[in-house]
């Protein structure tokens, strides 16, 4: 890696299909990831193939059954692991210590915290488009 250069994720694909500048890429779980100790936190180990939306430049020509190497910086997996993990994990929490003292009932402080990941993973949802932007794959060339 030259110095200046942003280090990246990357894995190897297999483009599945292309469509409306967007080509799928079905990411294969590598053969690593069972002997890795951190393969319960990462989302790769759990499914063997899961499918990547990746945008198309103009200078990505791919074909459907090519295979590419699939690379997100990896500040933006960093920014992943906190929304989809750390994030919730602290609201969830930071919300049942708060309620713990404002109510004294375990069981009521828990369900209320619970009951607060709806609304943070439905903003999640709302938002899905603006973080697809921000967490945009490419094709390594």
């Amino acid at each position: 890696m030259n110095q200046g250069q942003i280090p990246e994720i990357e894995h190897p694909g297999i483009v599945d299909h292309l469509e409306g500048g967007q080509a799928f890429v079905r990411i294969q779980s590598q053969a690593a990831c069972g002997s890795c100790h951190a393969k319960s936190y990462c989302g790769m180990a759990e499914v063997s193939d899961k499918v990547v939306e990746v945008r198309l430049d103009s200078d990505n020509q791919v074909s459907p059954g090519q295979f590419v190497t699939v690379t997100l910086k990896r500040s933006l997996g960093f920014r992943a692991l906190f929304l989809g993990y750390l994030l919730p994990f602290l609201i969830l929490l930071v919300s049942l210590f708060v309620l713990m003292a404002l109510t004294g009932n375990e069981g009521l402080s828990a369900l209320i915290a619970l009951a607060l990941m709806v609304p943070y993973y439905g903003i999640l949802y709302l938002n899905r488009e603006k973080i697809r932007r921000v967490f945009s794959f490419r094709i390594k060339e």
